[in-house]
């Protein structure tokens, strides 16, 4: 998983930011891809919780938290540098 190549990420603008997270997930589908048993029992635990979420609403969810995680490591990293 890497960033290489998409500074749009990396931007303080939420447009280019949003775009640069599409280019991220059509670059690197494989990457991304959660595991349905950890979205089922996202549902699971959401539900409990009062909200009625999908799997698929759950597998967005995981694949979004992977990309902002991987992506606000990045930027502390580099800050170090």
């Amino acid at each position: 998983m890497t960033f290489k190549g998409n500074r749009l990420v990396f931007s303080n603008l939420k447009d280019e930011r949003i775009k640069g997270f599409r280019k991220l997930f059509k670059k690197q589908e494989e990457a991304y891809k959660p595991n349905k048993d950890i979205a089922k029992s996202l549902t699971e635990a959401m539900e409990a919780q009062g909200y009625d979420v999908t799997l698929e609403h759950a597998m967005a969810y995981l694949k979004a938290s992977i990309a902002v995680h991987t992506r606000d490591f990045y930027m502390q990293h580099r800050k170090r540098e």
